[in-house]
C-alpha cells in the first residue's frame, strides 16, 4: 500500500512538471511570433521612412538645382553688366600676365632690381589701370588686385633705399646752380656730389648742356660711400661697413681713379666713391 501511495505521487509530480514544460515551451512562442511582428512593423516603417526620405532627397535636389539656376542667372546678369564672361576672362588672363611680370623682377638681385625700378613703375601703372575697367567691381578682381599690389609692395622694399633721382638739364643750368635747388640738395656745395655722381657723362664740370640726364644720388647705395670732411681713403678703407682693412684703401682708389684724379691723398667732402665688390 505505501509503494502504491509513493509511485502515484512520483507520477503526480512528473505530470505537473511535463505541463509545466509544455507551458513554458508555449510562451517562448508566443514571445516569438510577438517580437517577429515587431520586427516587422519596424520593417515597414523603415521602408516608410526611406521612401519620406528619397522624396525629401528629390525634394532637396529639386531646390538646390533651382537655386543653381537662380545663381547662375545671377551671374549672367553681373557678367553682362561688366561687359560679359568674355570680358571677365581677358581680365583675369591679363592679370595673370602682370603677376608674372612682377615674379619675375622679384627673381632679380636687390641692385639689379633698382635698375629696373621703372619697370615696376609701368606695371604698377599698368595695374592701377585695371581699376578703371569695369570688371573691377568683382570682388574676386579686387582682391587680386590687392594681391598684386602687395607683392608690388614687397617689391619696393627690397631695393636699396632710393640711390636717386633724375634730373634733365635746361639752358642756363650750371652745376653749383642744380645742386642750390631746394628740390636737389639746398646746397651748391654738393655740386661735387652730382659731378662725382655722373662722371660718365660730365667730362668738365664747367661744361654741362641741356637734355643731360643727371642722377641726383638720394641714398648711398650698398655698394657707395659719400666722402665726408675729415675722411682719406686710408681712414674709408679701414671702416668695418666698407673694407675693415686700411691697407686695401689702393682698391678704393683704382675703383675710383675717375673720380679722384692722379693724386689718392686729394679727395673732397660730397664725392661719392664706388666700393669693391
Amino acid at each position: 500500500m505505501k509503494f502504491t501511495k509513493i509511485l502515484f505521487a512520483g507520477i503526480f509530480a512528473f505530470s505537473l512538471a511535463t505541463s509545466a514544460v509544455a507551458q513554458d515551451q508555449e510562451m517562448t512562442m508566443d514571445e516569438y511570433k510577438a517580437q517577429l511582428a515587431e520586427w516587422q512593423q519596424r520593417e515597414v516603417d523603415a521602408k516608410a521612412a526611406i521612401t519620406n526620405c528619397e522624396e525629401e532627397t528629390n525634394k532637396i535636389n529639386d531646390e538646390i538645382a533651382a537655386l543653381d539656376g537662380q545663381i547662375n542667372a545671377a551671374w549672367d546678369e553681373i557678367y553682362n553688366l561688366v561687359g560679359g564672361k568674355d570680358a571677365v576672362d581677358a581680365y583675369r588672363s591679363e592679370l595673370a600676365a602682370i603677376e608674372a611680370e612682377i615674379d619675375g623682377l622679384a627673381a632679380l638681385s636687390p641692385e639689379e632690381l633698382f635698375k629696373r625700378r621703372k619697370e615696376i613703375d609701368a606695371v604698377e601703372e599698368k595695374l592701377n589701370g585695371m581699376k578703371d575697367s569695369k570688371v573691377y567691381a568683382l570682388t574676386e578682381m579686387q582682391n587680386k588686385v590687392a594681391s598684386l599690389e602687395g607683392k608690388i609692395a614687397r617689391l619696393r622694399d627690397s631695393m636699396p633705399q632710393a640711390m636717386y633721382d633724375e634730373y634733365t638739364v635746361v639752358r642756363g643750368d650750371y652745376l653749383w646752380k642744380i645742386a642750390k635747388k631746394d628740390d636737389i640738395y639746398g646746397d651748391p656745395m654738393q655740386w661735387v656730389r652730382i659731378y662725382s655722381y655722373n662722371r660718365e657723362q660730365i667730362k668738365d664740370p664747367n661744361l654741362i648742356y641741356p637734355e643731360q640726364i643727371f642722377k641726383i644720388q638720394r641714398g648711398v647705395g650698398p655698394s657707395e660711400y659719400l666722402v665726408k670732411k675729415g675722411d682719406y681713403l686710408y681712414k674709408i678703407a679701414g671702416m668695418d661697413d666698407v673694407l675693415g682693412d686700411p691697407t686695401k684703401w689702393t682698391q678704393i682708389y683704382e675703383q675710383n681713379k675717375m673720380v679722384v684724379g692722379d693724386d689718392p691723398n686729394m679727395i673732397y667732402p660730397y664725392q661719392v666713391l664706388k666700393l669693391p665688390e
